[in-house]
């Protein structure tokens, strides 16, 4: 009977085991890089220059505070023809208004009821925060803030949300996409009426990370189960 050297065999079964364990380690990171690869994010659209000031719009609500004047002082909306209706002036058209030039208008006019009065005027947009936020619904926010502080208004992006997914929706059509949540607001030219929604991350995304181990670990097993 041919005997063969004991070095040889062990030299065989050492290359087969080590073939196998290749194939299991190469299978495994192909597995992890098709699940967890995304596309190469693409740039973020571009946006208008940022609006010194928020221009009143039909659709608006307007924030007047007049300083120990509790009885002027409230929200007022803009109604569909762009006009307010205020206490001592009644209806005032202010579409097309900056916040600046409305405040200076009323410093103006409430000189004839009040003297000396001391007033702030803040515009806001009636807007829906949708998606992966945690309190989505509709708020009214002060225009010249940033999207990060009005999707704080909402309780922040939830755990599942794409911070590199977020828009600006005006009907059926996305009028700003990928926005960085630094933007003030009235660089995207947020209207009332519009849409502001958070993505959600894919469901590999959120869980690439137990996957790794689940691979990582199947991998090590059948790569010792082979050695033995």
């Amino acid at each position: 009977m041919l005997s063969i050297p004991r070095r040889s065999v062990r030299s065989s079964r050492t290359r087969v085991v080590g073939g196998k364990g290749r194939a299991c380690r190469g299978l495994a990171l192909a597995f992890i890089a098709a699940g967890c690869a995304q596309a190469p994010p693409s740039p973020p659209a571009p946006v208008p220059p940022a609006h010194q000031q928020a221009t009143v719009r039909p659709g608006d609500a307007v924030r007047i505070l007049v300083w120990r004047e509790g009885d002027i002082s409230g929200q007022y909306a803009v109604d569909d023809r762009g006009i307010i209706t205020l206490p001592l002036l009644g209806e005032r058209a202010v579409a097309g208004i900056e916040a600046a030039e409305l405040h200076d208008r009323l410093i103006a006019e409430y000189r004839e009821y009040l003297q000396n009065p001391s007033i702030a005027v803040t515009v806001l947009r009636r807007i829906t925060i949708l998606g992966a936020v945690a309190q989505p619904g509709l708020y009214q926010v002060d225009a010249t803030i940033s999207l990060s502080e009005a999707l704080g208004m909402a309780g922040g992006i939830a755990p599942t949300g794409d911070r590199d997914d977020i828009r600006v929706m005006r009907g059926d059509a996305v009028v700003h996409s990928r926005l960085d949540q630094a933007l003030a607001l009235g660089s995207v030219d947020i209207r009332s009426g519009d849409r502001i929604v958070v993505g959600e991350r894919s469901w590999i995304v959120r869980n690439s990370g137990a996957l790794l181990g689940s691979v990582v670990g199947a991998a090590a097993g059948i790569t010792i189960a082979l050695i033995r």
